[in-house]
C-alpha cells in the first residue's frame, strides 16, 4: 500500500535512493547528512529512516545498519518524487556517435539500436518485433546485468539467463507490458513473472513507421537510474524514427 510522505521523509528517501543507485551499498544517516541534507541532524535522519522502514519503503541487510530501498520505496520515488530531467549532453553525444555506426538495413537498425542502448546505459536491452507468424528478438548486454553486485549469486544469475535465452518468455513479457502505456515500468516484485522479480523492466512501444510493431525493453537491477533510463529511452525512440525513415527511403 502506498503511504503519502511529508517533505522531510521524501528528502531522506530520495537521498538514500540516489546514493544506493550510485554505490550499491547500504546508506547510513552519516552519508545522508553529510552529502545530501546538511541542515538535519543524524539523529533526526535515523528517526525518519526507521519510520520509512516501518511503512515498507526501506529495509536493511542483516549485516549493516544502513538502509536500502524496497520495491515499494522505488515505486513511491518514481511516481511522487522523481522529476523528469532532460537527457544529458554526454548521453546525447554517445547516442549520436553510436547511431553513425549503425547500418541502414532494417535488421542492422534494430540490432544496432539494442546494442547502442545497452552500451549507453550498461543494462540488458531487447528489441522485439511482432510479425504475424512469430516474434523476432534483437538483444544485447546480458553480461552487463551479470556484473551488477545484486546478481553475483548463482540463483539470481541463472534466473536472468533463463529469461534472456528463452525464445518465448521474453517477447511475451514485453508485449504484455507494452499494452498499458507508451512507456511502462515494472519494479521488482511488480513483475508477475517469477524469473523477473529481481529486475526492473522499462518498456516502450515503437510503431516502426507502419512496419511490424515493436517494443524496446530495458532490463536492469531495481537499483537502476530510472530518470536516466527514461530520458535515454525517449531520445533513442525519436532517433530510431529518423533511422527508419532513412531505411524505408533506401529500400524504396
Amino acid at each position: 500500500m502506498i503511504i503519502e510522505l511529508n517533505d522531510r521523509k521524501k528528502q531522506v528517501l530520495e537521498a538514500i535512493i540516489d546514493d544506493y543507485v550510485e554505490t550499491a551499498e547500504p546508506v547510513g544517516s552519516f552519508t545522508v547528512t553529510h552529502h545530501y541534507i546538511r541542515k538535519v541532524s543524524p539523529a533526526t535522519v535515523r528517526s525518519e529512516m526507521a519510520e520509512l522502514e516501518h511503512i515498507g519503503y526501506l529495509t536493511h541487510p542483516h549485516t549493516s545498519s544502513g538502509r536500502i530501498p524496497t520495491d515499494l520505496g522505488y515505486r513511491y520515488f518514481v511516481d511522487n518524487i522523481m522529476e523528469t530531467r532532460n537527457i544529458s549532453g554526454r548521453d546525447i553525444t554517445l547516442i549520436k556517435s553510436g547511431i553513425k555506426k549503425i547500418g541502414r538495413g532494417l535488421e542492422e537498425v534494430l540490432h544496432g539500436t539494442a546494442k547502442l542502448i545497452s552500451s549507453v546505459l550498461n543494462y540488458f536491452s531487447v528489441f522485439v518485433t511482432f510479425p504475424k507468424n512469430h516474434s523476432r528478438i534483437f538483444s544485447h548486454g546480458l553480461s552487463n546485468i551479470l556484473r551488477q553486485p545484486e546478481f553475483q549469486s548463482s540463483t539470481s544469475a541463472r534466473h536472468i539467463v533463463e529469461v534472456a535465452e528463452h525464445e518465448e518468455i521474453l517477447p511475451r513479457i514485453l508485449k504484455e507490458y507494452a499494452r498499458a502505456d507508451s512507456v511502462n515500468l515494472r519494479i521488482g516484485h511488480e513483475n508477475p513473472f517469477r524469473e523477473m522479480q529481481d529486475l526492473s523492466v522499462m518498456v516502450a512501444r515503437c510503431s516502426l513507421r507502419g512496419m511490424d510493431p515493436g517494443v524496446i525493453g530495458i532490463l536492469g537491477p531495481t537499483r537502476m537510474d530510472y530518470n536516466r533510463v527514461r530520458s535515454v529511452l525517449d531520445f533513442i525512440s525519436r532517433e530510431l524514427d529518423e533511422l527508419l525513415k532513412e531505411t524505408i527511403h533506401v529500400r524504396s
